[in-house]
């Protein structure tokens, strides 16, 4: 993973299409949602690899204060659209048009950056990183709970909890 601001937001839109796939599957399908939480795991993995990364690394961020403002806008959007895909768990139309306006988003962020973005240190306070290293805790999936869909989803959307987070700590 990319340690800039596209680096998270690309990780970030690949973990929320993961949450979109968990929930779009059928409840009796073990074995696709075994195959799912192989995903999460390794959503997982680079997720636990970025957090240990705060504090520690430069993240590219982006020079522009209107380039930030936009980002974290959009990224404000992206949140408030995942409360709503997931309030609808019923919803297949609903669904489907807040997943669509999240990948909307996700490509307007995309096309903020630019080559005008600078290694930076963005500092994360302590409790920052504690506070993310528990959803990585949350984010754990025990043997037992490996082909329940709703375990399965619970630790995709903790990763992506992170990962929003860190976005818009970038985007600032």
């Amino acid at each position: 993973m990319e340690t800039s601001i596209a680096g998270v937001v690309g990780f970030l839109e690949g973990n929320d299409s993961l949450i979109k796939q968990l929930m779009e599957t059928a409840e009796s399908a073990n074995q696709e949602i075994s195959d799912l939480s192989v995903e999460v795991d390794h959503a997982r993995e680079e997720a636990k690899w970025l957090v240990d990364q705060l504090g520690v690394v430069e993240f590219a961020v982006g020079k522009q204060d209107e380039t930030k403002v936009r980002q974290k806008a959009l990224l404000e959007a992206v949140a408030a659209l995942r409360k709503k895909f997931e309030t609808y768990k019923n919803d297949p139309l609903r669904r489907g048009i807040y997943a669509a306006e999240i990948s909307n988003l996700y490509v307007q962020v995309a096309n903020t950056f630019n080559n005008e973005t600078i290694a930076q240190i963005v500092p994360f306070s302590k409790d920052e990183i504690r506070s993310y290293k528990a959803l990585m805790k949350e984010a754990v999936l025990d043997a037992a709970s490996r082909k329940k869909r709703a375990a399965v989803i619970k630790a995709a959307a903790q990763i992506s909890k992170l990962a929003l987070g860190i976005a818009g700590k970038l985007a600032v």
